[in-house]
């Protein structure tokens, strides 16, 4: 083999070896591409999740807040309905009492009664 052949071997050789090295290059690049892309969307994914989540706690929550509120709400009603009812009772009570004060202030201050 002469010069010329080996010489062109090597030629040949360092571009396969070339080529093999691009090919590799591109399918890391590739590869690392998709390990990108495929990280990104499961970030979004357990984001999404997460979201979800939040918002169903947040729901959750709201509801039973709501049934809270309306308890008190109810409980609130009904005491000062009661407390309402127990001052129109008391209302003849309060005007006696009123009443007999006056009759006697007015007695004291006009002698009567002694």
């Amino acid at each position: 083999m002469g010069k010329a052949d080996a010489l062109s071997q090597i030629k040949e050789a360092e571009t396969k070896a070339k080529k093999t090295l691009e090919e590799a290059e591109d399918k890391q690049k590739a590869i690392i591409s998709s390990a990108r892309r495929e990280a990104v969307e499961k970030l979004q994914a357990a984001e999404r999740d997460l979201r979800a989540k939040r918002e169903a706690a947040l729901d959750q929550e709201r509801k039973a807040l709501a049934i809270n509120k309306d308890k008190l709400l109810s409980e609130g009603n009904n005491e000062a309905t009661a407390i309402e009812a127990k001052a129109v009772e008391n209302i003849p009570k309060a005007k006696r009492i009123v009443k007999q004060h006056f009759e006697r202030a007015f007695d004291v201050t006009t002698g009567t009664n002694e």
